[in-house]
């Protein structure tokens, strides 16, 4: 979703490493959290007619209301049009799917994969978008914003999409050999410092399964 920018407007871009988190402030005031291996190109001050910003990654945002200039989250596959809200937005490339999470206010959604139809999100909303889908759903806790507190948290999540995070956050290459593993699903917390064999240590307890680790070759391979 990205969009004619302004010649006159000048941007910022922000990368944040694997096993990294950053907070910062925007020019109107907005509070902006991101998370590992997100990148986020702002400008520097919001001149025109909405505040855009662009994002590859996970953010949480606290928006300065401003009725008459929107604030405006364009990804790849979603914008977030909003006036002053508090909201959560995954939008990993390597991942299948992006969120947007509604904590507070309102935002209204754009998708791509849909003719860019819209959809209007209440607090305590998700809506999950893939290539294929759009679907807005009711989320019952806020456990989904852990990573800002440095902790892992799947809620029956399949082993290959756990798999695809922790690539992300550990920055490192992670081969799954044992097919069978494609189909697990599962549920539990983990401290993001405790480091990537400490999570496959405790899957292992419910899946079994081995893993050699090549250093040299920053690799991980699942049998």
């Amino acid at each position: 979703a990205t969009g004619g920018e302004d010649a006159k407007v000048i941007y910022n871009t922000l990368e944040i490493p694997a096993n990294g988190e950053f907070f910062m402030q925007l020019s109107d005031g907005s509070k902006v959290w991101l998370g590992a291996c997100s990148k986020l190109k702002y400008p520097v001050a919001f001149n025109g007619k909405t505040r855009e910003i662009y994002l590859e990654g996970e953010a949480f945002f606290e928006v300065e209301k401003n009725n008459e200039k929107p604030f405006v989250v364009k990804t790849s596959k979603m914008d977030i049009q909003v006036t002053g809200t508090k909201f959560n937005v995954s939008a990993y490339e390597a991942e299948t799917y992006f969120v947007t999470s509604l904590v507070e206010g309102a935002v209204s959604v754009s998708c791509e994969n849909d003719r860019n139809r819209t959809f209007s999100l209440r607090p305590q909303q998700q809506i999950i978008v893939s290539d294929s889908s759009s679907k807005v759903a009711l989320f019952e806790n806020t456990d989904f914003l852990s990573w800002r507190e440095g902790v892992f948290v799947f809620d029956d999540m399949l082993l290959t999409d756990i798999i695809k995070k922790l690539e992300l956050f550990y920055d490192v290459s992670i081969v799954v050999k044992n097919t069978e593993l494609g189909s697990f699903r599962y549920t539990g917390k983990f401290r993001q410092r405790d480091g990537v064999e400490s999570v496959l240590r405790k899957l292992q307890i419910v899946y079994p399964f081995t893993y050699t680790k090549d250093d040299e070759r920053n690799l991980i391979v699942l049998q």
